[in-house]
């Protein structure tokens, strides 16, 4: 069974109602927006791995997945590949 996620106010959720109706639900009552604290250690974290990347080029996925294979055939330690 998929799991129909619904958020919103309370208005906006209530108008879903009827086709609630008889059907087993979960309701969360989220915190207020204004009250919400960012984690201040996640966003650290991420502006510190912004800046170790900051002049790294970027790779297509398609070299990126040519890498992997690479390596996973033991390129790094100069075995051939198996393809």
């Amino acid at each position: 069974m998929i799991h129909q996620i619904l958020e919103g106010t309370w208005e906006e959720v209530s108008c879903h109602a009827s086709e609630l109706s008889g059907r087993r639900v979960r309701l969360t009552v989220l915190p207020d927006q204004e009250n919400r604290e960012p984690n201040e250690a996640m966003l650290a974290a991420m502006q510190r791995i912004a800046k170790r990347n900051q002049d790294k080029p970027l790779t297509s996925s398609k070299t990126t997945q040519d890498l992997l294979r690479q390596a996973r055939d033991g390129g790094m330690f100069g075995y051939g590949s198996k393809e």
